[in-house]
């Protein structure tokens, strides 16, 4: 093998290598990108379906939930939150929680966080792994 063929040997290993690390870091920097949210569990109770008080989103269009749904990737699962309308029965400040009626799917499991910006179909980094029920 002469040393031109040699150097375009190295050349394009290099190369390769460099798009390797490149495609690592993306990766990385996307995930530090995605919001953290917190998954919470509802209840029914007597009056309606009972969630923690920060699971309550003030929308545009009125108060709402955002419950997670998992979706199959090649790299692992992705984390979407879904947006549902709900309507609030009651409000307990001391426990922290809030009973509304609008929540269909008991098997749901929900995003939580006070400082948390969402919007329907975003995808979110979890507090735990496999939360679909």
């Amino acid at each position: 093998m002469n040393s031109e063929k040699r150097l375009a040997l190295w050349l394009s290993a290099g190369l390769g290598i460099l798009l390797l690390i490149c495609t690592a870091a993306s990766q990385i920097i996307w995930q530090r990108l995605l919001p953290q949210v917190r998954i919470v569990e509802g209840a029914w109770s007597e009056e309606g379906f009972s969630l923690p008080g920060d699971a309550l989103f003030a929308c545009p269009q009125g108060d709402c939930v955002y419950y997670i749904e998992e979706k199959p990737g090649r790299f692992g699962s992705r984390y979407l939150v879904r947006q549902a309308f709900v309507t609030v029965l009651d409000q307990d400040a001391n426990a922290n929680t809030v009973t509304v009626r609008g929540i269909y799917n008991p098997d749901w499991v929900f995003a939580a966080g006070a400082d948390l910006t969402l919007s329907d179909g975003m995808e979110v980094l979890t507090d735990q792994k496999g939360v679909s029920p």
